[in-house]
């Protein structure tokens, strides 16, 4: 019924709100004359050939809607919260930390694709994850985080580049250079161009003109630790270049997965794996 009131709102008449409906215009009648007795208020102006909302019925309706929204909302919590149940989901703020993961080839886990970049304890509550990985903890009353391991940043050289006569290379010695990345690569993107200062970078979004772009070229590109894990993007690179770690401080982040302290025990042999497999390509 409360549907059936929010349609002849939006809608102005009978006839098209039934049509809207799929009802024929004197079950909505009726209808609407039964909300009227269930809530004890009048919530139409009857004239010949004429209904029209009064004030009350025009505020009812926006409440009709705010509650049909809230509704919706609480079912897509329970089914958010069942899914977690049976699958264990994943999102991060960066592709490193998500290669780790399936390499692990675990059956009940789902990676969300998309970064996910803010709001992380929302994200959380609202059971949209069962867990993040982003590169800093996250404490609360009903999350917490446990560490897993560090991505460390390098740049990859040609053999007759001047910059492989710099010891300790800086994000800032790549100034005004041109870089090939991948497109989708998370909080990266954002360290790339506040620490490289003129830096030309051509993001690529497929993985196989990505490696062929760099075969067929001298221009740089950065790897991680990780890389290795990624058989696509980490798959068929140039092997004639020289592999330089960079010292910045932000070409080495620490990762955390975050999670509802209340989902601990069933993420610890994950958390476990996650671990292990890090400290592997370390």
């Amino acid at each position: 019924m409360l549907e059936e009131l929010v349609a002849f709102a939006q809608c102005g008449t009978l006839a098209k709100a039934a049509e809207q409906l799929g009802l024929t215009q004197p079950a909505l009648t009726h209808s609407m004359k039964n909300l009227e007795e269930i809530l004890g208020v009048q919530l139409f102006i009857r004239r010949p050939n004429r209904l029209s909302l009064t004030e009350t019925g025009k505020y009812a309706a926006r409440e009709a809607q705010k509650l049909i929204v809230a509704n919706q909302k609480f079912t897509d919590k329970v089914q958010f919260f069942e899914q977690n149940q049976a699958i264990i989901t994943i999102g991060a703020n960066a592709p490193g930390p998500l290669i780790v993961v399936r390499s692990l080839q675990e059956s009940n886990v789902t990676i969300k694709d998309e970064h996910i970049m803010d709001n992380y304890s929302h994200v959380l509550l609202e059971e949209q994850v069962t867990c993040l990985i982003i590169n800093e903890p996250l404490e609360t009353d009903q999350i917490t985080s446990i560490y897993i391991g560090t991505e460390n940043m390098s740049i990859n050289l040609s053999n007759d580049s001047p910059l492989l006569k710099i010891t300790k290379l800086s994000f800032n010695d790549l100034k005004n250079r041109t870089i090939l990345s991948p497109k989708e690569i998370g909080f990266w993107r954002k360290i790339y161009q506040e620490n490289i200062a003129n830096g030309k970078f051509i993001f690529q979004g497929e993985s196989s003109e990505y490696s062929e772009l760099l075969n067929y070229s001298s221009i740089p590109f950065f790897t991680t630790n990780l890389t290795k894990l990624d058989p696509h993007w980490g798959g068929n690179l140039p092997t004639n270049r020289v592999i330089k770690p960079l010292t910045d401080k932000a070409a080495h982040q620490p990762f955390y997965i975050c999670f509802l302290k209340r989902n601990k025990n069933r993420l610890l042999p994950l958390i476990d794996k996650v671990q292990s497999q890090w400290a592997e390509v370390d």
